[in-house]
C-alpha cells in the first residue's frame, strides 16, 4: 500500500482578496496558494522559477492569488493559463498583458483548449517538470451569469451548455441531447451524470413534451418548466439539505454529457502527471460527489470500473451482483501513480473545505472538496 503523506495546513479563509474585480470568486484560494506556492519554498533553490498549471483558468482568481503568493515570497512564477472557453482565454490573455513589462519575475501563459489538448500546447511542450496543477472542476460564476450559455436555471437563454460555446461546433448541445435521445437513453443518463431519483418519470416527460404541438426543448426555462410540472409538488433538496429546482440535476447531468466532463478530467490529470515533477502535487476543486469519486479514487489508485458512461454502469451494476461475479478471478492492482494526501487540519481527512467565514463570503464554497494527490 502507499504511504501516505500527512500535510501540516492551516489557513484562515480569504476568497474575496483573491477574486478579480466584480466577478468570480475562486474558492479555498489560500489553501490552493500555500499547496503550491508556499510548499514549494523549502524545496527549491532560492530564486529559482515555480511552474504551476491551472488547468481552468476561468475568471483568473487562483492564478491572481498564486502570483500574489509568489510575490510575497519574492519568487519568480510562471502560471500556464489553461480553459476550454475562449471568453476565459481573453482574460488569461489580458492578465498577462497586465503584468509589468520588462519583467520576468511573473508571467502567464494563456492557453486554450479541452483537458484532453494539454499535451497539444507547444508552450507546454519541453517543459521539463512543472511543479504543481491545478483543477477547479464545474462552472464559473462568469459562466452562470451569461444566460446565453444555458447553464442557468435562473435565467432563461438557449439551451446549450457547451463549455467552449460555439467554437466546439461539432460537440452536441443539451438540446440536441434532450430533443434526440430515446427516453431509455435519457433516463440513463439522467441517472449516472445527476444521480436523478426520478431520472425516467423526467425523461418520459421530456418526450412527450417535445412530441406534443409545442415541438421540440428550445430554451433552458422550457426544459425547466417541463421537468418541474412532472416533479409536481414534491419538494426537491440538495445534498446539503438546502431546497433545490426539480431541474437541478437533470441540467448538471445534461452539461456533463455535453462536454465530456468525465473522460476530459481522466485525461487531464493523465496529462498533468506526464507534466509534473515527481512528488509535485495535483490539486482538484470538485462540487459535487460523482466527480469527488473519480478523482479521489484515481489518487487512490483504485480501479475506475468504467464510471464515465452511463451504460457501462449499469452493466458493471449487474455484473457486481450475478453469482458468477463472486467466483471471479480478481482484477490486478492499478499501478500506483499517486499518494493522495491528507491533513491534520481536517482531522485526517483526505480533503479540504472550506470553513465558515468562507462559506459566509461565498456560499459556493460550500459544496467544494479541495484534493491533493502527489506524483509518484
Amino acid at each position: 500500500p502507499v504511504s501516505i503523506r500527512v500535510l501540516q495546513f492551516s489557513s484562515q479563509a480569504a476568497a474575496a482578496a483573491s477574486a478579480a474585480p466584480g466577478s468570480h470568486s475562486p474558492v479555498l484560494a489560500d489553501a490552493v496558494a500555500e499547496l503550491l506556492v508556499g510548499a514549494c519554498q523549502g524545496t527549491r533553490r532560492p530564486g529559482s522559477r515555480i511552474l504551476l498549471l491551472d488547468a481552468t483558468f476561468g475568471a483568473g482568481g487562483h492564478t491572481r492569488r498564486l502570483l500574489r503568493a509568489a510575490s510575497e515570497a519574492s519568487t519568480p512564477i510562471t502560471v500556464y493559463a489553461n480553459d476550454r472557453d475562449p471568453a476565459a482565454y481573453r482574460l488569461a490573455g489580458q492578465l498577462s498583458e497586465s503584468l509589468p513589462p520588462g519583467s520576468d519575475s511573473a508571467t502567464v501563459v494563456p492557453l486554450l483548449g479541452k483537458f484532453s489538448q494539454l499535451a497539444e500546447h507547444a508552450e507546454l511542450t519541453g517543459v521539463e517538470g512543472i511543479d504543481g496543477a491545478l483543477f477547479d472542476l464545474g462552472l464559473c460564476s462568469t459562466q452562470l451569469d451569461e444566460a446565453r450559455r444555458g447553464f442557468a436555471l435562473s435565467a432563461d437563454g438557449p439551451l446549450d451548455m457547451r463549455m467552449g460555446g460555439p467554437a466546439e461546433a461539432d460537440s452536441p448541445t443539451a438540446a440536441d441531447l434532450v430533443n434526440g435521445l430515446e427516453a431509455g437513453d435519457l433516463a440513463a443518463l439522467f441517472r449516472a451524470y445527476g444521480e436523478e431519483p426520478m431520472a425516467r418519470r423526467l425523461a418520459r416527460a421530456v418526450v412527450e413534451r417535445r412530441s406534443g404541438p409545442r415541438g421540440p426543448l428550445r430554451t433552458t426555462k422550457q426544459l425547466a418548466d417541463c421537468l418541474a410540472d412532472a416533479v409536481g409538488s414534491a419538494r426537491r433538496k440538495d445534498s446539503l439539505g438546502r431546497s433545490a429546482h426539480p431541474a437541478t440535476r437533470v441540467f448538471q447531468a445534461l452539461r456533463i454529457a455535453v462536454n465530456n466532463e468525465f473522460i476530459e478530467l481522466l485525461s487531464g490529470l493523465q496529462l498533468a502527471r506526464q507534466l509534473l515533477k515527481p512528488g509535485a502535487p495535483c490539486l482538484v476543486l470538485s462540487f459535487h460527489s460523482l466527480e469527488d469519486r473519480l478523482v479521489k479514487r484515481v489518487f487512490a489508485n483504485r480501479s475506475l470500473d468504467d464510471l464515465c458512461c452511463p451504460a457501462a454502469w449499469a452493466d458493471a451494476f449487474k455484473r457486481q451482483r450475478s453469482p458468477q461475479s463472486l467466483h471471479a478471478e480478481p482484477p490486478p492492482p492499478p499501478p500506483q501513480l499517486w499518494q493522495l494526501v491528507r491533513f491534520d487540519s481536517n482531522r485526517g481527512e483526505d480533503y479540504l473545505m472550506a470553513g465558515p467565514a468562507e462559506v459566509a463570503e461565498n456560499p459556493r464554497a460550500r459544496s467544494a472538496r479541495l484534493r491533493v494527490g502527489l506524483k509518484l
